[in-house]
Formats: structure tokens, sequence, C-alpha cells
């Protein structure tokens, strides 16, 4: 891989993120790369490179405002987790690694939730780690889950996130639901607080779907209780049904030759 274009977007609210942004971005131009730094859809598409340093969530805006393009991304973690973003000990090196193009690429996958509203209007969302399906109000909502066009579970509970291989290790894993490798494509379902009193039948365990699968979520008992979608952040009130599944799209993320993804696991959840 050779990087001629490079764009540099930093989150620009932390002191120690705008200091290392500026010296990468002197080091790069004085290296002889085109770097521009004024982040948007355009720039995005005609850049070789995407250098992004900040947290996750910084990781998830800036795709969300960049629509998700083609373009690899090397991020630098600022953050305070940052499991999808390389660590800032590589800054020292990255002028080298992009001269070389000496990278590993992961391939993750972009979900897209097609979503009816309860007045009747439609939206479409993407989400690059998941999309979090919960209840509004104080009571639990209800809902019916379709696989593929077949009833898989008649559900009462808090909701369910459906989340990419990439957003396994986030609220996915924290709900309970298992940490997939980057080089397994699918979705996972994992229900929140389900109810377990034999009227309900809610399902109680996390599902993993391949890719190409289609999942719906319609909920009941409306406008009582009312849910809401939540797509990497993004929120939407008042959905009755969602289609979710594979948008084609995919996130192209750059590792340093030397990352294992066991290694990174290791070290930000287990420790030691």
């Amino acid at each position: 891989m050779r990087f001629r274009k490079v764009l540099l977007h930093w989150n620009r609210a932390n002191p120690a993120c705008q200091t290392s942004a500026l010296a990468l971005l002197e080091s790069l131009r004085g290296a002889g790369h085109e770097v521009a730094d004024a982040a948007d859809k355009d720039s995005a598409v005609r850049s070789d490179l995407l250098l992004l340093l900040g947290g996750d969530g910084f990781l998830m805006e800036s795709l969300r405002l960049l629509d998700y393009p083609p373009t690899p991304v090397f991020g630098v973690n600022f953050g305070t987790v940052g499991f999808l973003m390389n660590t800032k000990e590589c800054l020292r090196d990255l002028p080298r690694l992009i001269q070389e193009g000496s990278f590993q690429e992961e391939e993750h996958a972009v979900l897209e939730a097609r979503v009816e509203l309860e007045d009747g209007s439609r939206d479409t969302l993407l989400a690059f780690n998941d999309f979090v399906v919960e209840r509004m109000t104080r009571q639990s909502i209800r809902l019916q889950l379709s696989l593929d066009d077949v009833p898989f579970n008649h559900y009462a509970g808090d909701g369910f996130v459906l989340s990419t291989s990439a957003g396994s290790t986030a609220y996915n894993l924290a709900a309970g639901g298992p940490v997939v490798h980057p080089g397994i494509q699918a979705i996972i379902v994992t229900p929140l607080y389900p109810h377990r009193a034999s009227p309900f039948h809610s399902v109680q365990f996390s599902l993993l779907v391949p890719l190409k699968s289609r999942l719906r979520l319609a909920a009941d008992d409306l406008p009582k209780r009312s849910m809401r979608m939540v797509a990497d952040g993004r929120q939407l009130e008042r959905v009755c049904r969602a289609d979710v599944g594979d948008s084609g799209r995919r996130v192209r993320l750059l590792r340093p030759q030397s990352h294992l993804f066991v290694k990174t696991l290791t070290r930000k959840f287990i420790g030691g």
C-alpha cells in the first residue's frame, strides 16, 4: 500500500491529541505527503489514507461524518479504552510506516437499519459498532424478533444490542455477549435484561448469525411501550419496526504488522 494523499483528523478538544496531530502534520508534509486537515466526505474519498487521533467514540463520529468512506483508516488512541485504535507508541514510527505502506488490514462491515416510526415516517440508519433497541419508558418493551422472515422470539425486556464484530467488545460485551474475532463477519444479537416469567418466553442468550441475515424487530403494545433505536450514538425515538442487515459498505482499519488481536484483547480486558 502506498499513501500519497493523507487526511489527518483529530479530536481538537484534547490538548495532547492536538499537539501530536500538529507534529505529525509537519512530519508528513516534510516527508513529501500531501496532507489535508479539513475533514469532509469529498476529502475522505480523494485521500489514500485517513489518520484519526482520538478514542473509539471519535472514530465512530468521524466515520459517520465522512459517510463511512472506503479509504483505509489508521486510528491512534487518545481515549480511555481505544480497542479499535492503535497505541500512541506507534506515532514515533508512523511516518515511516506510511512511507513503506507497512500495515495489516481488518475489514469490518457496516450495518444498516431501515426504520419505521410510530407516525408512519421512515428513516435509514448506519452503524459500524452497533444498534441498540431499548425501552423509552419505565415499562419493558415487547417485540417480535424475526430472522430471515421466520419468527424467532416474542420478547419482553429492556431491548437488544445488534452488534458487528468490531462492536462486540463494547455494549455487547458489557451485556454478556461474546467477543467476536474481526475475521468473522457476523451480526451478534444480545438481549438486554429479558423477562424470565413464563408468559413471555424471552430469549435469554446471545445469537450469532451470518452477516447476510436479515433481522426484523417489530414492537407490540404501542404507544404504551415505545422504544428507541441508537445507531453508534445517534438516537431515534418512537420506533415501531426496524429491519437490520448488511449495508454492503466496509470500513478498512489498518494495524501495524506487529498487531495481534488476542494480545490486544488480553491487554485491554484481562490485564497482566
